[in-house]
């Protein structure tokens, strides 16, 4: 039955994708349809359990009439209450209590004096299993379950229309959201009063004694982006700027052949950073990359070590400098490659009097940032496959004074061994071990 498995994962990525790429609404948020079949006009109510006693927050401006519905953009584990708005008779006193789970899903609410009121909640991903379970019985009926070709071509034949209509819904969606974004990149980048985009959650951590908050931003099992405040030192920063200042030249782009060129999307000046690796450990900077490290492992549920990864690139961009969108990974989908990137770190040490800012316009996230301050993101998911987009990002342009940045580009599968210029950012290898590398500057980024 491998070719009927094959079919059901193909099925559960096509929904994960059009759930995550279906109409704009706050960031990481679920749709989910509330359906009244109560016989009487309703009211949906949030449960606000991070009060004591719990608050009700009405979720719609009018109540929902009887065999109608409403559309909510929520959270999982949400928890919500239905109650008839002027309940009589058996009703008194009815309501029902449910969690929005972690897919798009319609939620029936029904009443009946033996039951009382209670809530059907039903996923795209059931309907599709359900199909393909009456698929299978009528299939297993009428051929040989031994056939698995034939077996496996009868259900994909009743499932032909879902898939047809679900793969088109995705390209529909990516090609909509993608004109969006490039609009939405360009007025970004020339509004001053746009502010960094308000955090979905905040929590802190300790790392090296050192307390830090961080800001969730955007968080999707393939995509995060997350920010922190007084991130590097202005001493750490002091010492990236002098070893850069003097080795700076026009930054590049990586080419598909691994090598370094020089692309008008992007303009800023560059320098690396090369850390002395035979000990690492008595470089002025390795408790930052540490630091690095270790706040990437954490948000990223990662497990990354310093062998092997790339060191720390000095950008600096002058007014009219930018860089334009562009992903550090794959944004494919594909499944990560050994050696290849999956999450950045950008380090600002010296912000632009006016510009500069860092757009995530495909999530529709934008970052003002400040001296000091870190901005991470991930693109790879713990099923292995890449970011589809969400992690796409630019340099606005500087349109006063001058910025300061430094970028980490972190890399899973690399060691002390099989370092990171062995292989191009996608994880491709471009040489092997043996094989001194001819350069070793620096590709792609902010």
């Amino acid at each position: 039955m491998q070719a009927l498995s094959f079919l059901v994962a193909a099925l559960v990525l096509l929904l994960a994708s059009v759930s995550v790429l279906s109409a704009p609404a706050p960031p990481n948020s679920i749709q989910m349809k509330v359906v009244n079949h109560a016989g009487a006009p309703i009211e949906l109510f949030w449960v606000n359990t991070f009060k004591t006693p719990e608050e009700l927050v009405m979720q719609t401006t009018k109540p929902i009439r009887n065999n109608s519905d409403t559309n909510i953009n929520s959270y999982h584990t949400h928890e919500f209450i239905a109650k008839f708005l002027k309940p009589v008779g058996a009703q008194v006193g009815a309501e029902v209590r449910f969690a929005k789970g972690p897919r798009e899903e319609v939620i029936t609410v029904s009443f009946s004096p033996e039951l009382g009121m209670t809530a059907k909640q039903v996923t795209k991903f059931d309907e599709i299993m359900d199909t393909i379970k009456g698929a299978t019985t009528v299939c297993s009926a009428s051929l040989p379950r031994e056939d698995e070709d034939a077996f496996a071509k009868c259900v994909a034949d009743a499932m032909i229309d879902d898939i047809t209509r679900l793969t088109d819904s995705k390209t529909q969606l990516v090609k909509h959201r993608d004109l969006m974004s490039s609009r939405l990149r360009n007025y970004t980048c020339v509004d001053d009063e746009m502010n960094t985009t308000k955090p979905i959650s905040s929590y802190n951590i300790t790392i090296e004694k050192t307390q830090f908050t961080v800001d969730t931003l955007f968080d999707s099992n393939h995509a995060k982006v997350w920010t922190v405040d007084d991130f590097i030192s202005p001493s750490e920063c002091e010492i990236l700027r002098k070893h850069g200042e003097s080795r700076l030249k026009r930054a590049t782009v990586a080419a598909e052949d691994g090598s370094s060129v020089v692309s008008e999307n992007r303009k800023a000046q560059q320098a690396s950073y090369n850390m002395h690796m035979s000990n690492p450990s008595a470089d002025p900077l390795y408790s930052l990359y540490q630091r690095v490290l270790a706040l990437t492992n954490h948000h990223g549920k990662f497990n990354l070590k310093h062998d092997g990864q790339e060191d720390f690139t000095i950008i600096q961009y002058n007014v009219a400098d930018q860089y334009t969108p562009h992903c550090d990974g794959t944004c494919d989908g594909s499944k990560h490659i050994s050696g290849g990137r999956v999450a950045t770190a950008v380090l600002y040490c010296q912000v632009a009097e006016r510009g500069g800012g860092t757009t995530f316009t495909k999530s529709d996230l934008f970052v003002k940032p400040k001296n000091g301050q870190a901005t991470f993101f991930s693109y790879r998911g713990d099923d292995g496959r890449m970011d589809e987009g969400y992690t796409e990002h630019s340099g606005c342009p500087v349109l006063e004074g001058e910025k300061w940045i430094t970028t980490v580009w972190m890399r899973d599968g690399v060691t002390k061994e099989e370092p990171w210029t062995l292989f191009d950012p996608n994880g491709v290898r471009m040489m092997e071990p043996d094989v001194e590398p001819a350069d070793t500057t620096h590709k792609e980024e902010l």
